[in-house]
């Protein structure tokens, strides 16, 4: 079984231009990304796939391999789909390039149910967070089989009525087998993909099981400048970026 890890990156973000090449460390923070991805024994390769060529260049410079995609594209997965096609493999990890602090255990947690259960065609993490309100982060529910049902830019579930013991949030590292992958690509945006700008309601719209794995260290992506700045302070304690710095 060969598995690919691709890793979407552009430089025009909607909340925060230019982030990829932000600098943590001395290090950009896509560089950042790859090389903890390299670090899982689980991946055969791995890609960026970015539609800028000054994200490309920097990506080669630290000896990592990109795929020039188009610009067109509305979601990190359509485009990790493109740069995929004309590659021979059978499960592909979309590791976003907002995750400077992605761990190569979590990748390999994320590739396990897929391993398990070959009917299953997409699997996700979760992990838990206290930010309410926080439209940035995107909110999850999963069922007794800890399958995803719903996820959203608000508070779910709602605490109304009761104040609900645990919230999950999404933590961007999410597995396909390839042929479900190019298939998810050819759909059109859904209803609510539309409403909450989340892709992988796609998915659950289309009527796929989509199973969640929960970890327990938190992820913190990078959606924002005060992300960042977070980012910087917790990669100062980071216990891993030793095996690449």
């Amino acid at each position: 079984m060969k598995i690919l890890g691709m890793i979407p990156a552009r430089f025009d973000s909607t909340r925060f231009p230019g982030k990829a090449l932000q600098q943590i460390e001395g290090i950009p923070m896509i560089v950042h990304v790859m090389k903890r991805t390299l670090l899982c024994k689980d991946l055969d390769e791995v890609f960026v796939a970015t539609d800028t060529r000054q994200i490309c260049d920097v990506v080669k410079k630290y000896d990592g391999k990109a795929i020039m995609t188009s610009k067109e594209h509305k979601t990190g997965t359509d485009r990790i789909a493109e740069a995929v096609k004309n590659i021979d493999c059978d499960l592909i990890v979309n590791i976003q390039g907002d995750e400077p602090l992605v761990r190569p255990e979590h990748i390999s947690k994320v590739i396990k149910p897929l391993k398990d259960d070959h009917s299953l065609k997409i699997s996700t993490l979760m992990c838990e967070t206290d930010q309410l309100n926080q439209t940035n982060e995107c909110k999850m529910v999963v069922n007794l089989n800890n399958e995803v049902m719903y996820f959203s830019r608000s508070d779910i579930p709602s605490n109304s009525r009761k104040k609900h013991d645990r919230l999950f949030k999404l933590y961007s590292v999410v597995a396909f087998r390839r042929e479900f992958l190019l298939k998810f690509a050819s759909w059109k945006l859904t209803p609510n993909e539309k409403i909450e700008y989340i892709e992988y309601l796609r998915a659950l719209e289309h009527g796929y099981r989509m199973k969640a794995v929960l970890v327990e260290e938190p992820s913190q992506s990078v959606d924002t400048s005060e992300d960042l700045e977070l980012v910087r302070r917790l990669m100062k304690e980071d216990k891993i970026k030793h095996m690449y710095m």
